[in-house]
């Protein structure tokens, strides 16, 4: 931050200092960044005691959790499988994890300061510690992967301009208002972005800008480049994830970040879908209010979603599955872990539901579906909801049936979108129209179960037909059954 200072003209204004022996945290003449250990995951704060009566800042306090390390360390032990027969390779998992918290002390002492979230400064090459940060993995010709570049190295361009606005001085014959308006002026004209948490957080937000540990100026671009390093991570997947003397068990917790790598990513090219960029105008400002995304790439986005789901995509190679062996007495399952459902066997089919879950989450939000209506009814050449639904139940349910494992993730992929697509035909608050279309599919596979589920000769599909007839059918005779339904949940993302 001292480098954000000195850009406004204040020379050493800011200085970290080891805390004098015997000074008590809770002292208001220090600012404190305190260390918090933790067994489970959880937030990092920046906090501030600010006098009501003038808003100025008398104490800021920093609590960092020591979890955050481990979850960076664990994503790096996945990418890089550094364990080999000879030496250990953890120099690299090392920088990366103090990389990140430095990254993230930054962040929370940008809160104690008065400043907050930008979610798109990543769209515009790390433009502010005040994102929240995906680790940058960059993958060579090679094949190679590299976490050189996981995260960013001192302020940003937004950082700069937020602490002139803030803290600048100005001489006392100048208006003090006209001058911050200035700088406002200037920051617009640079092309810098701001999206504020509200409009970022939630998975239905409008801003194709606004989202939490993305990377990249172009969201597809980005979500082909993370399944591409997935694909490379996920093929050399080995006992070489954990370190010797390791339950070999043990090698879900690393495999989790890194099979579902891409789905902050996923996030990011969903708010393509119905998306609208726009600004905090102001009247006489200059900036363009709304700007809606234009057809093309929302349909480009939707395709990309949808090879996520891909049953091949989401196959776990044979290789990796022979040596997850049950879980040893004291390394019970966790929230950290897939769900399953056979029992003290590594399920494979229950990690890709939860890979399905997350894309199904992004495609079928009420919010968006809402916004996809409205605007294809205002435009023509925009994707309606209806529009998602078609190519949706084309590439799972009326896809042609694949056999083997493969299969049983496509038939698992089939009942997902049912109990999502029932939810959201039920759910109160949606928009009617959006419910309409969603029970109006539902309507479509019953009509298609019952043309197949007494002809089908194969077992397993004759058994999946019958199996989804009935919880429709179900569905509508009590629909109260709803309330026993949920979609897959994957294990926790937030915070990393």
């Amino acid at each position: 931050w001292n480098e954000a200072f000195e850009a406004a003209g204040y020379r050493d204004a800011f200085r970290v200092e080891l805390m004098p022996e015997g000074a008590d945290p809770m002292d208001v003449r220090y600012n404190v960044i305190q260390w918090v250990h933790r067994s489970t995951r959880g937030w990092s704060y920046g906090s501030s005691i600010v006098d009501p009566r003038t808003g100025e800042i008398l104490k800021g306090h920093v609590t960092l959790g020591s979890l955050r390390v481990r979850q960076d360390y664990m994503i790096a032990e996945g990418l890089l499988s550094p364990y080999g027969d000879t030496a250990e390779g953890a120099e690299a998992l090392l920088d990366m994890s103090l990389a990140r918290i430095r990254q993230l002390s930054a962040h929370e002492i940008g809160h104690t300061i008065g400043m907050e979230h930008n979610f798109a400064a990543s769209t515009q090459g790390r433009a502010s510690v005040m994102d929240y940060p995906f680790p940058q993995v960059d993958l060579s010709a090679d094949g190679s992967l590299s976490l050189d570049n996981a995260y960013a190295v001192g302020m940003g361009a937004w950082d700069l301009r937020t602490v002139l606005y803030a803290y600048q001085d100005f001489p006392d014959d100048a208006d003090a208002d006209a001058e911050r308006a200035k700088i406002i002026a200037e920051t617009v004209a640079m092309g810098l972005k701001y999206v504020s948490d509200s409009d970022s957080r939630a998975v239905g937000t409008a801003h194709p800008d606004g989202n939490l540990w993305d990377n990249g100026a172009d969201p597809l671009e980005e979500l082909e480049r993370l399944m591409a390093v997935r694909a490379v991570a996920l093929a050399q997947f080995s006992p070489a994830n954990i370190r010797r003397g390791r339950p070999l068990a043990t090698l879900e917790e690393t495999l989790v970040p890194i099979y579902l790598l891409h789905r902050y990513q996923i996030q990011a090219a969903g708010k393509l879908l119905g998306g609208e960029r726009f600004t905090y105008a102001l009247r006489g400002d200059g900036q363009r209010p709304t700007d809606p995304v234009d057809g093309q790439k929302q349909r480009a986005a939707l395709t990309a979603l949808l090879a996520t789901i891909d049953p091949e995509t989401l196959r776990l190679p044979d290789t990796l599955l022979d040596v997850i062996p049950p879980r040893p007495p004291g390394y019970g399952l966790t929230r950290e872990t897939f769900p399953r459902s056979t029992g003290p066997v590594f399920d494979a089919i229950g990690a890709a539901r939860s890979a399905v879950s997350l894309t199904l989450e992004v495609l079928l939000n009420p919010e968006r579906a809402a916004r996809m209506t409205a605007a294809s009814a205002r435009q023509s050449d925009l994707p309606g909801f209806g529009e998602v639904l078609g190519a949706l139940t084309a590439s799972t349910w009326y896809a042609s049936p694949l056999d083997g494992l493969e299969g049983e993730i496509q038939r698992a992929t089939s009942a997902e979108l049912l109990v999502h697509l029932l939810l959201l035909a039920h759910h109160d608050d949606a928009d009617p129209q959006v419910r309409a279309l969603a029970l109006d599919a539902v309507n479509g596979f019953a009509s298609w179960l019952e043309a197949r589920s007494t002809r089908e000769s194969d077992t397993s599909r004759r058994a999946h037909y019958g199996f989804l007839l009935a919880l429709i059918q179900q569905s509508r005779q009590t629909p109260a059954s709803l309330d026993s339904l949920a979609p897959t949940e994957a294990p926790p993302g937030s915070p990393i």
